[in-house]
């Protein structure tokens, strides 16, 4: 029989699979990051107008080029993270525009106010509330949009009315998320790693489109993007595919510390080209004490497993092995208003 769940136990796993998220993304470094952009939809014209600080390789595929912001929107993130989406939000409403993200990890909420600081992002706000008890009122927003995050709400039909309550009149719901085709296997529902990689809490399409329907939305519309969740859910270390970042200490054009063409590298690698022959980017010459700061922002010993050195997915994926995800769910963008 069906497992049966209380709310409240449903929002402890959620927690949980937040703190999993949480911890996964303090390893994760800037190629990963860029490489599950990239897959996800993001042009490199996007990942410009995005802080590097936000983008932590997190989401399935990219709502606000689908959400046809404009001008003056005041547009707002479930589970905004440390504000990838909201970043890049922010600068197509401009001044006279706002966009607002939530979401239920402190830490992201801390590390997003600490980035638009930094930026001057000052249309671009942060805050710590549960989606299906928001605190904003009624009637506040233009767009609602999200990424990969609404497969984890427990209760989706109260994060839903709660989108419907937000929302002005004639508003808009532009979600990627991942939806499933069929139902999962029962070990890959009841796993937290599944889960925190957004599959485990996935819904099937029809439970989707009737759910938003029954909150009070209409046209309806659930687009499959066709790709391919294998290559995101991947445990494979995709810097084999590149020079190790802190491998090299040439000084050569035509390599830099992370394996490609110089002049690029200077401006969007994951560290900075060696200043020195004998000290590579990440300070892990055996000449260098063991805790030298490095230029990618930690430490020597942390960032020979995680800065730089790994283009691998910092989410244990080994539940996975075995499953070919593509048959079970898919990533999409979903559209509804009001």
């Amino acid at each position: 029989s069906r497992r049966r769940h209380t709310r409240s136990s449903l929002v402890s796993w959620a927690r949980r699979c937040v703190q999993e998220t949480a911890i996964a993304v303090k390893g994760t470094n800037e190629l990963y990051a860029h490489s599950v952009a990239k897959t996800a939809g993001y042009t490199e014209e996007d990942l410009a107008q995005i802080p590097p600080e936000a983008s932590l390789g997190l989401g399935c595929g990219n709502s606000v080029a689908e959400a046809n912001l404009k001008q003056g929107d005041f547009v707002l993130d479930l589970g905004c993270g440390a504000g990838m989406d909201l970043f890049l939000s922010g600068t197509k409403v401009g001044p006279n525009g706002k966009a607002v993200g939530v979401d239920y990890s402190e830490d992201m909420v801390k590390r997003g106010k600490e980035v638009a600081k930094k930026y001057n992002r000052n249309n671009v706000e942060f805050h710590f509330c549960p989606i299906d008890a928001m605190t904003f009122p009624s009637n506040s927003f233009d767009v609602v949009i999200s990424n990969c995050v609404l497969n984890l709400v427990p209760d989706k039909q109260k994060a839903f009315q709660e989108i419907c309550r937000v929302l002005k009149s004639k508003g808009r719901l532009v979600v990627s998320d991942i939806v499933l085709k069929k139902p999962l296997p029962e070990i890959l529902v009841k796993d937290v790693g599944s889960i925190s990689a957004c599959i485990g809490r996935a819904i099937i399409q029809e439970s989707y489109k009737k759910n938003l329907e029954e909150a009070g939305f209409i046209n309806v519309t659930i687009e499959d993007k066709k790709k391919d969740l294998m290559s995101m859910y991947s445990d494979k270390d995709s810097s084999e595919k590149t020079a190790p970042c802190c491998g090299s200490t040439s000084k050569k054009e035509s390599s830099c510390c992370c394996g490609g063409d110089t002049k690029k590298e200077k401006e969007s690698c994951c560290c900075q080209p060696p200043k020195e022959e004998k000290t590579c980017c990440c300070g892990n010459n055996n000449q260098e004490k063991k805790e030298k700061s490095c230029s990618c922002g930690g430490s020597q010993k942390q960032e020979e497993k995680s800065c730089c050195g790994s283009g691998a997915s910092p989410f244990d994926m080994s539940i996975f092995k075995g499953y070919d995800i593509n048959e079970y769910a898919m990533s999409c963008i979903i559209k509804a208003c009001l």
